[in-house]
């Protein structure tokens, strides 16, 4: 289906129409255009009047500011939900493009590394790309840090064979954006082509439901009874010798899907229990400092809907599109040159030093808790979030 209409022509067909087709047009639009003060008003005084329960209406109505401020309110509450339904997705989309631009640029120099300094073979690395996704990542780290602690290799062939298993960690991480790129390409697309509801049109408007169908039908009506002349004018009727009568209102969506995505302002509402713990995760996720469970459920956490029984369904994208801006903004921070991700690589597969072994003295270490006791706490720790929460 070839998209035929542009969205200032969408916006001038909705102008276009009476101010009842047109109100019931923005609010199915709800997420893509704001609602006018007239067209508040209007929504305002067509309310039935609670004083006339049965029999006509009266002729002239007036409408109340607390009417038009509980209707606003309504309208502010629906628009955001759904812009927040959409930009989180869309940040997701941002974060994980930005990530694997620079999964790809690592790949790159770990080739370039492993080639010519330190002189293994193509097919090598075609033969340890082939093996990435079955390997047993911790325990060969485990096996080549016991194997240099003995002095069973040299320090040259524990940084060949590390910055081999990077090599390999790297490609099963470009797989795992891959399925995540893929995820948060569908639920954009979903997000961004979902109408308003008609039971939350009523609830907007203020009128019953079953008053709503009518007015529905007949907005659309004319709405795409337009938009199929303006094509036909703009095309000289070409439309019209098509087999297939195209779909309009899906058309519609296709435009406006393209409209870039307003950010909101969030605040910071208790993830990873700081903000700075959050942002020092948030660090370590980009910086691929995270092991590949850790990286996963970490993933998983920040994109999550609801976090908890409290989080109602108007404050659901707000924990997720606070870490996600903050994790896009650390990208964009990233140094891309080649000599920067050289030095991180080769930081990476420094081996193990005795220093490093005496970071913790075995007299200052903190004691370990068992199970139980760490069960009770992680419970007193829940009951306070929900008690902040509520």
């Amino acid at each position: 289906m070839t998209n035929t209409l542009s969205f200032q022509q969408i916006e001038t067909l909705v102008n276009g129409l009476s101010i009842q087709n047109r109100t019931m047009i923005r609010l199915l639009l709800i997420q893509y255009f704001d609602i006018p003060k007239d067209e508040i008003e209007y929504m305002a005084t067509d309310q039935p009047d609670s004083r006339f329960m049965a029999g006509n209406q009266p002729e002239e109505k007036l409408f109340t500011r607390e009417a038009v401020q509980d209707i606003s309110s309504r309208i502010d509450q629906y628009q955001l939900f759904l812009r927040q339904k959409r930009e989180r997705p869309a940040l997701q989309l941002d974060c994980l493009q930005q990530m694997n631009k620079l999964t790809d640029l690592t790949i790159r120099i770990a080739e370039q590394l492993l080639m010519e300094q330190f002189g293994v073979e193509e097919a090598t690395l075609q033969d340890r790309k082939s093996q990435a996704p079955t390997i047993l990542a911790k325990q060969i780290r485990r096996k080549l840090d016991k194997s240099f602690e003995q002095e069973e290799i040299s320090e040259e062939d524990y940084k060949t064979q590390r910055l081999l298993l990077e090599y390999q960690l790297l490609f099963r991480k470009k797989e795992r954006l891959r399925r995540r790129l893929s995820s948060a390409k569908q639920e954009f697309q979903s997000a961004g082509q979902t109408p308003l509801q008609d039971h939350e049109i009523a609830h907007i408007w203020g009128i019953p439901l079953g008053s709503l169908a009518g007015r529905k039908v007949k907005a659309l009506h004319n709405f795409l009874s337009d938009s199929e002349k303006l094509v036909q004018e703009n095309t000289q009727g070409t439309v019209q010798s098509s087999p297939n009568r195209p779909d309009y209102w899906k058309e519609a969506f296709v435009t406006l899907r393209r409209q870039p995505v307003k950010r909101s302002v969030v605040p910071y509402d208790g993830l990873e229990r700081t903000e700075d713990a959050l942002m020092e995760k948030l660090r370590a996720f980009a910086s691929d400092a995270m092991s590949e469970e850790e990286e996963a459920k970490f993933w998983n956490n920040i994109i999550r809907i609801h976090d908890t029984e409290h989080s109602g369904m108007w404050k659901s994208q707000s924990r997720a599109i606070f870490a996600l801006q903050r994790l896009s903004a650390i990208l964009k921070e990233f140094d891309l040159s080649d000599p920067a991700i050289e030095e991180d690589l080769l930081t990476k597969i420094i081996p193990p030093t005795a220093q490093e072994k005496l970071q913790v003295p075995e007299d200052e270490k903190p004691l370990e808790l068992n199970e139980e006791a760490l069960g009770i706490l992680q419970k007193l720790v829940g009951e306070q979030d929900d008690k902040r929460r509520t």
